[in-house]
């Protein structure tokens, strides 16, 4: 199954209108399979006992990222953030969910992986090509990769 890429540059005022809630909402079965935080950098509040800072050292000092269910992934999604840099991976084989060698190794091998790129944009990679589809005709401004 080949992979299928897109950035998103849909921008109001120079800012990334675009947040991670509208991209997890496209995907059906985001409670069904295994996801991974791989890299977080962001600005905001999380809950009283939860400090961003904390949490970011948690996914980015981990050996394979924080594991998170698509529950809580989309909880994490409407809290207050501004998302910096991402890399989350979604895949059905939880044995997959771990840091790659290559980006392109990563690309290649799990079912889904979101990006925020230095709050400039955002990427997706997935084998549902059906969801990259729904993506290019939601957002305004896609460009295939």
């Amino acid at each position: 199954m080949t992979t299928k890429a897109i950035r998103i540059l849909d921008k109001i005022n120079n800012i990334v209108n675009v947040e991670l809630f509208d991209f997890l909402k496209e995907i059906s079965y985001v409670q069904y399979i295994n996801w991974a935080i791989l890299y977080l950098d962001a600005i905001g509040h999380l809950s009283e006992d939860t400090s961003i800072i904390m949490f970011m050292e948690q996914i980015n000092k981990s050996e394979n990222g924080l594991l998170i269910s698509g529950n809580d992934l989309i909880l994490l999604s409407n809290k207050p953030l501004e998302i910096i840099d991402i890399i989350i991976i979604g895949c059905e084989n939880a044995n997959l969910l771990h840091r790659y060698e290559t980006k392109q190794e990563m690309y290649q091998t799990v079912d889904i992986v979101i990006q925020m790129i230095d709050s400039s944009f955002w990427e997706v990679f997935s084998k549902d090509e059906k969801l990259i589809d729904r993506y290019i005709e939601k957002f305004e401004n896609v460009v295939l990769l």
